[in-house]
């Protein structure tokens, strides 16, 4: 062991100067090689990026279509295309797709074996894919690695054209003009469906767009018949109905009988695996200055799995991250918002050259869109298919005045064909989007829509402020408490009897993201604000009435999760943010009156909580010291929990006891209900005419299990504000 030590210190000159620092000659040794190592690694990848960079260099100044920027942002982060010979969309998820069929490398399978003249293979391939699939990055990456330094069989000479270029066919003639030329010409021809002839500004050919499609692919495949191999890109819209079958073509092979076929290959959406690599080829697996941003892409990520399959829209990351940081935490509606822009923008640059008309076509495409979710809704309740046929599309286009072309309703959408010559969007959670949208801007379609099915829809909604609007029908109900109820307050809980109609009532209490963007839609200021206390929204220390202290560690995360309810806003806060959703959405919304709150808390159940006889801290959030009746205590979690942590009652609603106080619109009586008891049936009561307190039900986290009973009522000044309060609201039907 010695000698190898000497060895090393002979051998590598650090050692002498690491002794001389002071370490001793076996770390010297052990620093030594350590040393070594890394150099030797950083030489072997800085020598690796010069060849690269020398090789692309060469071989980009060939691609005269694609600038050199670009030919190296679709060769940096590249992740090796996989391809599979069944389409993505046989399945009804995109990235479940993945599971089920065998995937492999493309480029590594046209090189050695398509390429290859030793071994037996076809002269002309289709590769098609989805847009955003990553066909262009594909065709890209094959060029370039066909050049590439360690390649050693390239006999022949490629050409990457793409059809986007205007003079396409006179290029092509060019190569063809040589039969023997083209004999040696590998022909790359990228995007076939941008190709300008498939979309004349007339239909005086009298083919449909399907036909159109089949009779200028002919065209080209005939014209470059004599290159050594073809390989065309295209989306797969145009060859529906042919998933196990090649394309056949009309060129008769002249050493056997019968004709050449096109031989289709998809595109297979990235896995989770695939979308690893790329962060870490993006961001690096040991940049620390980086992980920051790889923890936003990848929360991300997870928010939008199902996009992010697609090569094109990982492209976006940057400007996902760089909005993250700027919004404090973009949700999933704003991340496929953006998505969804950029992704039509990105369409709308192929083929439109003047700003301004780019700017009217994109706007085209996302006005039709939305138009063709709701047709596929409709058809969802009529025949429950997420589709609509190609003649439903152009039919949207004429009804409604939007001025995009029949190809493109369908061809340059997002839109995508399945092989029943159905049409549907890219992924289902779009059409969610887009419905969520309109759910959003319109509410009685949102207080009519089924959201069976689409879950999306339901996240979305709660994220823009919506929630979810449970429809509490109306009915007869003994209000208050029953004489034997332990804890009953006698002249405050008087039972008596109580008609209401139907009304809606929010799952949720009003979440902190909610009333924040209210806060920033109008500059309005709350009680708390005026007094000159600290707003809700800072992540301060908490006074309560008597002066004493709350700290950050228990209420910190309230103000870090925006999920969580709001809290320290006072009657007159919430029934302003009442007012200004009413006026945002064209709808009549309130706090919830002291009988509506207390129907929908027990949902039909007469007992003490709706959960029974007792309360545990697992079926609501209070102080578990203090159980309900002699029970046994509990965790007493010490903090408010975000909305819809607690399982919900019968009619849907979660919270209903404990975690934060609720406002409700009646003014408190302390003996109201003896009145109401000696009129019989009360009919949609709404409490006493004037008083100096507002009611509050339902309990905090703080509480004791006793004031979190269905009947246990408390009340305060309308201007009152607390950290345990906060409210949820109601709206009628009637205005539907």
């Amino acid at each position: 062991m010695d000698k190898i030590i000497e060895a090393i210190l002979d051998l590598l000159p650090f050692s002498k100067w690491l002794i001389k620092a002071g370490l001793s000659e076996k770390q010297s040794a052990g620093l030594s090689v350590l040393i070594t190592v890394a150099l030797v690694y950083l030489c072997s990848q800085g020598i690796k990026k010069l060849i690269a960079h020398r090789e692309n260099t060469k071989a980009a100044k060939k691609l005269v279509d694609f600038k050199e920027k670009e030919i190296a942002n679709r060769r940096l982060n590249f992740i090796e295309t996989q391809f599979q010979n069944l389409p993505p969309t046989i399945e009804d998820e995109l990235k479940a797709g993945t599971h089920n069929i065998a995937k492999r490398p493309l480029i590594e399978h046209l090189l050695k074996n398509a390429f290859d003249d030793t071994k037996e293979s076809n002269g002309f391939y289709l590769i098609l894919a989805d847009s955003g699939m990553g066909k262009t990055t594909f065709m890209i990456n094959l060029y370039m690695q066909y050049y590439s330094f360690w390649n050693f069989k390239r006999p022949y000479e490629m050409k990457l054209l793409p059809f986007g270029d205007k003079d396409i066919i006179n290029r092509l003639k060019k190569i063809a003009i040589d039969p023997e030329k083209a004999k040696n010409t590998i022909l790359l021809l990228d995007a076939f469906d941008e190709y300008s002839t498939l979309s004349p500004e007339d239909d005086s050919d009298g083919l449909s767009s399907d036909d159109r499609f089949r009779e200028k692919l002919d065209e080209i495949i005939d014209l470059v018949k004599y290159c050594r191999k073809v390989v065309i890109t295209s989306r797969p819209q145009y060859f529906p109905g042919q998933e196990k079958q090649d394309y056949t073509l009309k060129i008769k092979k002249y050493s056997e009988d019968g004709y050449h076929v096109l031989v289709k290959y998809y595109l297979s959406p990235f896995d989770m695996t695939e979308i690893e690599r790329f962060l870490n080829k993006k961001f690096g697996r040991f940049k620390f200055w980086n992980k920051g941003k790889k923890e936003i892409a990848n929360r991300i990520i997870l928010r939008s799995p199902k996009l992010m399959v697609r090569p094109m829209l990982l492209g976006y990351i940057d400007l996902l991250i760089e909005k993250e940081t700027e919004l404090n935490g973009t949700n999933t509606y704003q991340t496929y918002e953006i998505l969804i822009n950029e992704w039509l923008r990105r369409e709308a640059k192929k083929r439109e050259h003047e700003n301004t008309s780019r700017e009217e076509f994109m706007n085209d495409l996302l006005r039709f869109s939305h138009l063709a979710a709701l047709k596929i809704n409709k058809n969802r309740k009529e025949w429950e298919q997420l589709s609509i046929t190609e003649r439903d599309a152009n039919d949207i286009c004429n009804e409604h005045h939007i001025n995009i072309m029949d190809y493109q309703t369908t061809g340059q959408s997002l839109l995508t064909r399945d092989g029943l010559n159905n049409w549907k969007f890219a992924h289902k959670s779009i059409l969610e989007f887009f419905l969520a949208k309109e759910a959003i801007e319109n509410f009685d379609f949102y207080l009519s829509f089924d959201f069976t099915g689409m879950d999306m829809v339901k996240l979305f909604c709660k994220e823009k402020g919506l929630g979810d609007f449970v429809l509490i029908k109306g009915g007869t109900f003994l209000m208050g408490s029953p004489e034997d109820e332990v804890d009953r307050n006698e002249k405050d809980e008087t039972q008596h009897e109580v008609k209401l109609r139907d009304f809606y009532m929010s799952e949720y209490t009003v979440a902190l993201a909610q009333f924040e963007a209210f806060i920033q839609a109008t500059n309005y200021q709350t009680d708390a604000d005026k007094s000159g206390s600290s707003r809700i929204w800072n992540e301060e220390e908490w006074k309560d009435e008597k002066g004493v202290n709350w700290k950050c560690d228990v209420f910190g995360k309230v103000q870090m999760d925006k999920q969580h309810p709001v809290i320290h806003v006072s009657w007159n806060d919430a029934k302003a943010y009442a007012k200004w959703l009413s006026e945002k959405h064209n709808r009549q919304y309130d706090l919830p009156t002291e009988a509506q709150w207390e129907y929908a808390c027990r949902a039909g159940t007469a007992t003490t909580f709706n959960t029974g006889g007792n309360l545990t801290p697992e079926q609501g959030n209070y102080n578990g010291n203090y159980p309900y009746n002699g029970n046994v205590k509990g965790k007493y979690l010490e903090k408010i929990a975000p909305v819809g942590t607690y399982e919900p009652n019968d009619f849907g609603l979660y919270d209903m006891h404990g975690n934060v106080w609720e406002w409700c619109s009646d003014w408190y009586g302390e003996k109201y209900y003896e009145t109401c008891k000696m009129l019989g049936i009360v009919e949609n009561p709404v409490g006493v005419k004037k008083g100096d307190d507002k009611v509050l039900r339902g309990g905090s986290w703080d509480d004791n299990a006793q004031y979190c009973r269905s009947a246990f009522r408390c009340s305060n000044a309308p201007d009152y504000r607390h950290i345990f309060i906060g409210f949820r609201l109601v709206c009628s039907p009637a205005q539907q």
